[in-house]
């Protein structure tokens, strides 16, 4: 793969949707390091827990389109994609089964085929991780490759690679889900070593596999940093933490992914109005959707979804959802 001619930045820019590939990775991981003991021994427990971790912002992102599609209707403005607000799309997304590879268009808040996806991962979980429990820690990078190969089969034999929002959502999603739990598995039993360089590796491995290497590489380049982060963090360095202002920003990041579809509709709207189109002034328009992003963000943050997450834990930090 070479660089293109916008440069290093433009292809980061284009393989921005391995992004998410990365989070299932990180979400299997997290979910085995925190919550083992529940998720194995009271299943309806962890499963509600899990739902009220992601429904709460997930429902009320539906709201808003529906509140802003009734608006439109009584301004006399009709959608320009009226398929998209199809009532059998809507009970899809309202039962979450809209990623599991049902849907054949973009529908409602489309972004949010992830966490329904998420959410089947989320409904195996305990008994993902009472199979891997029962495994030696020495199988863990054995469990890691199967991911990895099965991932490079899908890629080779998909025309979009592992871009599979609609196509095959949950292929895409369970290996890296396992993946990520094997790789808890493998640092908690020691099967990897937790040395400071890997993650100097790591960190460089990511840029070079996003230029040079295919889906699939620039996944095992995510998941490797995943493992090297949590390997310093074992061995006493939080790399992240020291990082200003990141803790925040997790907290943010659900709120704010799952607030670009209705960012995205209002920006339209309003440039519609104006008689304009985003591709005329890119620049302005990736600004104005992160600034209206980020503030929708902020609301459903603090008015949604940290109110629900003090029903799960009343003094609990708020983290992005594994």
């Amino acid at each position: 793969m070479g660089v293109p001619a916008g440069g290093w930045a433009a292809v980061a820019f284009h393989r921005g949707y391995l992004g998410v590939d990365g989070f299932f990775v990180l979400s299997g991981f997290v979910l085995a390091y925190g919550d083992p003991p529940r998720a194995v021994a009271a299943i309806p427990g962890f499963w509600a827990r899990r739902l009220l971790r992601i429904y709460p912002i997930h429902l009320a992102t539906i709201l808003l389109l529906a509140l802003l599609l009734g608006a439109a209707a009584l301004a006399g403005l009709a959608p320009r994609d009226p398929a998209r607000f199809d009532a059998a799309a809507l009970w899809q997304h309202l039962l979450l089964l809209h990623g599991w590879g049902w849907a054949d268009s973009w529908a409602w808040n489309y972004p949010s085929w992830s966490i329904s996806s998420e959410w089947a991962g989320y409904l195996a979980f305990p008994l993902l991780l009472a199979v891997m429990l029962r495994l030696p820690a020495s199988t863990a990078g054995l469990v890691v490759a199967l991911g990895v190969a099965a991932l490079a089969w899908l890629e080779r034999s998909s025309p979009t690679g592992l871009n599979l929002s609609l196509q095959g959502p949950l292929w895409r999603f369970l290996p890296e889900f396992v993946a990520g739990i094997a790789l808890c598995r493998a640092v908690r039993g020691s099967a990897l070593p937790q040395r400071a360089g890997m993650l100097a590796c790591a960190a460089v491995a990511v840029p070079v596999a996003v230029v040079w290497l295919p889906d699939t590489g620039v996944v095992a380049a995510l998941a490797l940093l995943i493992l090297a982060l949590a390997g310093a963090g074992l061995a006493g360095g939080r790399v992240l933490d020291r990082i200003p202002g990141l803790r925040v920003l997790g907290g943010l990041s659900y709120a704010f992914y799952m607030s670009f579809a209705v960012s995205e509709m209002l920006l339209a709207a309003a440039l519609r109005a104006a008689g304009r189109r985003p591709p005329d002034q890119p620049l302005l328009y990736i600004a104005a959707m992160t600034a209206v992003t980020l503030v929708l963000a902020l609301a459903l943050s603090f008015g949604v979804e940290r109110p629900a997450l003090r029903l799960l834990r009343p003094r609990a930090r708020l983290t992005a959802p594994a």
